[in-house]
Order: structure tokens, then sequence, then C-alpha cells
């Protein structure tokens, strides 16, 4: 809750989520900070092969779609979804990799859960604050909270 909070009372700023995982003392070993990464999720050759299967997949279903073949279509859709999702997974905005075990990598996917988690159990209670903070929260490595009418939302907590 803590993350989302912070977010709430500075409407429209970037944090990066090594900045909210981090507290006021400096780290230690145990945090696991300052280790440094073990590589690209994905290398330059997988990549390739990823957007070259997506790129059979695409003419697969348009093929498909064609010739009406409806589960043949389905399964290309599923397979490009799931390829999708992985390229994804390696590859930030921008294009930029994203490498395994770095300590941004893992504020990231950390703060992600968390504020995702939070909102979810929001839901319960108020459905509709939890539609907002759905569409005005933004997570990755860099969080934000900018509702549509930022001057109309004041947070207190």
């Amino acid at each position: 809750m803590h993350y989302l909070a912070r977010m709430l009372q500075e409407p429209g700023r970037e944090f990066h989520a090594l900045d909210l995982v981090r507290s006021p003392r400096p780290p230690s070993a145990r945090d696991g900070l300052g280790l440094g990464h073990a590589g690209e999720l994905l290398d330059d050759r997988a990549k390739a092969s990823y957007r070259h299967r997506m790129a059979e997949l695409r003419n697969d279903l348009e093929e498909a779609d064609s010739w009406g073949d409806a589960e043949r279509a389905s399964k290309a859709r599923e397979e490009l979804e799931i390829l999708a999702e992985e390229l994804a997974r390696g590859v930030g905005l921008g294009g930029r990799d994203r490498v395994a075990a770095s300590d941004a990598e893992r504020a990231r996917v950390n703060v992600t859960k968390a504020i995702k988690a939070t909102i979810k159990r929001i839901r319960h209670d108020h459905p509709s604050l939890a539609r907002h903070l759905n569409f005005s929260v933004r997570t990755g490595t860099f969080c934000s909270y900018s509702p549509e009418a930022p001057a109309a939302v004041i947070w207190h907590v």
C-alpha cells in the first residue's frame, strides 16, 4: 500500500521503481541491491527467433481466416499472444533490453505486483475507486499516478 500512497501524494510525478522500494536507510547486502545483473533476459538471437515465428504465425492466421479455418486461426492467435508476452517480458519501452536479476528489474516486478494486489483488495470494497486507480496508475520501471483531472483529486494518506 505504501507505494501507491506515495504516488497518490504527488499526482503526475514519475517515480523510478527503485526509488519506491528504497527506504531512508542505506541498502544492506541482504536487500539484494547493488549486486549487478545476470545479463539480458533475451539475447539478439532469441528476439529474432521470436519475431520470425510471430511473422509466420501472422501469415498462418491470415490464411486460416481467409479459408474459414477457425480452429487453426485460434491456435495461431493463442501462440501469437504467448510469444508477444514473452517478447514483452524481455524487452522494455523503446526496445531496450531488460536484464535478469537487476536491481531495477526486481524493483519493477515487486512494485508492480504490490500495486496491483493493493488495487485488487480495494476493488472488493470500492469498485469505482479501483476502476479509477486502474485507469490512472501506471506501473513499470517508472510508476505514476496521473488522474484525468488532477486538480479535482486530493488525497489524505
